[in-house]
């Protein structure tokens, strides 16, 4: 079993970096533009075809949760500087998909718990295409994942293995 280098999560300034940044995409699952993070990894190219990962907060995040806590980036790039992972972009959405996707108030309210089985649908209806349309993704299923933390993982589950000619 390999164990987990020190400082994988650390960011170091002699390697080249991947990009994070916010998109906004158009649900038509609810009307309205939502937000999502994602990750390139460092040179990323449209004259390259990558492999997609939506990796998934937690109940109390949204697609902020695992930028700011979690830190991909800095692990992503620090695996691709040790020549450990292949190019892949990551997309960090909101599993939360209803019109007030904030994390506040009652997060286990029921409209919130509804909101969360809706993702489904703002994922594949959505969200998918949008990547599809604006990123150099194979859209494959050998080329999609999905995971997620908690809350997400059950997403993930829920979402990966009813799905499984859209996700590996």
């Amino acid at each position: 079993m390999q164990m987990v280098p020190s400082g994988y999560d650390k960011e170091r300034e002699d390697i080249v970096q991947g990009e994070i940044h916010t998109i906004e995409y158009p649900s038509t699952t609810l009307g309205n533009s939502r937000k999502a993070r994602v990750y390139t990894p460092p040179g990323y190219s449209d004259r390259q075809e990558y492999s997609v990962l939506y990796l998934l907060h937690g109940i109390g995040g949204d697609e902020n949760e695992w930028y700011t806590h979690g830190k991909p980036q800095i692990i992503l790039d620090n695996l691709y500087a040790d020549q450990m992972l292949k190019p892949m972009i990551v997309v960090l959405p909101n599993g939360r998909a209803m019109l007030n996707d904030r994390a506040e108030g009652d997060i286990f309210a029921p409209d919130k718990v509804q909101a969360f089985e809706t993702f489904e649908s703002d994922l594949f209806h959505d969200l998918i295409p949008y990547i599809e349309a604006n990123y150099s993704v194979r859209t494959d299923r050998m080329h999609r994942a999905i995971a997620g933390l908690s809350m997400g993982g059950g997403q993930s589950l829920n979402i990966g293995l009813n799905n499984l000619d859209r996700f590996a």
